[in-house]
């Protein structure tokens, strides 16, 4: 439980920092590079101080680089979508969408592979996550966030590339891989990925970003992240569903943040919207 809640603090204030850089017009990719880079150096040094103390085998080494390789693909995926989500849509509309079809993937996962249990109570519940924040598309709602179907389905897509990167990381819990290894690696796949995909944009897209404090920015956010997702691991060895779902009030974070330092767009039913989500939280646990 305090692996999970610690998690959730980290990722809502992470989280609000990806809508500082579309909110300052930074370059994603180079935001997403310069966050891995300095995730690795930092885990590589956790790393190198583990290996003095114990040894990792070739078989738990290729296995955690396997999961970590998938996981750091399509989480990786799943922000350059964020991102771009934000970019047209509130954050008020953004996360509780989120919260209710990630939580929702994830639960199908965690019966299907992993053959965790629900009581008929809580899937009731599981049905009041999807009815509740779907209160939030309106057509007054569609002319202030233009073009809102279209986000929603980005949103859509969003959750499901972070269910796929959620099911690796699982697997590392389940099968009692290397934790440090594993952050390692995924942060050094991804130096490589961001890398890569920052040149491929730049040489398409000739375009100009803010750069203004944007290295210690990512320093900061780089140091949440890798303090989110260490908590995140380590919680995954309690049950898959209850975890992803205790994270997700991490939404509230990023929510009151925008409101407060981007005065984005509020009102009482989202606020009703908001609390009902968070009533259904507490009813499914």
């Amino acid at each position: 439980m305090v692996y999970t809640l610690l998690s959730a603090v980290f990722a809502g204030i992470y989280n609000f920092m990806l809508k500082v850089v579309a909110e300052r017009g930074y370059n994603n990719y180079l935001f997403t590079f310069w966050d891995y880079l300095f995730a690795t150096i930092t885990t590589g040094i956790a790393l190198v101080y583990y290996l003095t103390q114990y040894t990792i085998s070739i078989d738990i080494f290729y296995m955690t680089s396997l999961f970590a390789t998938i996981t750091t693909i399509f989480f990786i995926l799943s922000v350059f979508t964020r991102v771009e989500s934000m970019r047209n849509i509130d954050t008020v509309i953004f996360y509780p969408l989120y919260k209710t079809f990630g939580p929702i993937m994830v639960t199908g996962v965690s019966i299907l592979f992993f053959h965790e249990t629900l009581s008929l109570n809580e899937i009731w519940w599981i049905v009041l996550w999807i009815c509740v924040p779907l209160l939030l598309l309106t057509k007054a709602e569609n002319k202030i966030q233009k073009n809102l179907l279209l986000w929603v389905w980005l949103i859509i897509a969003t959750a499901i590339l972070s269910t796929i990167s959620t099911i690796g990381t699982k697997w590392i819990m389940f099968y009692g891989l290397n934790v440090v290894l594993f952050l390692f690696v995924r942060s050094f796949i991804w130096v490589i990925f961001s890398g890569i995909s920052y040149k491929i944009h730049k040489y398409k897209r000739n375009e100009t970003y803010n750069n203004i404090w944007m290295l210690s920015f990512c320093f900061w956010a780089s140091l949440l992240h890798i303090g989110s997702s260490v908590f995140f691991v380590l919680a995954l060895s309690w049950n898959l569903a209850v975890v992803f779902t205790i994270n997700s009030f991490h939404i509230l974070i990023p929510i009151i943040l925008s409101i407060i330092f981007y005065g984005e767009h509020f009102n009482m039913k989202k606020g009703i919207v908001i609390a009902l989500s968070i009533v259904s939280i507490l009813m499914f646990l």
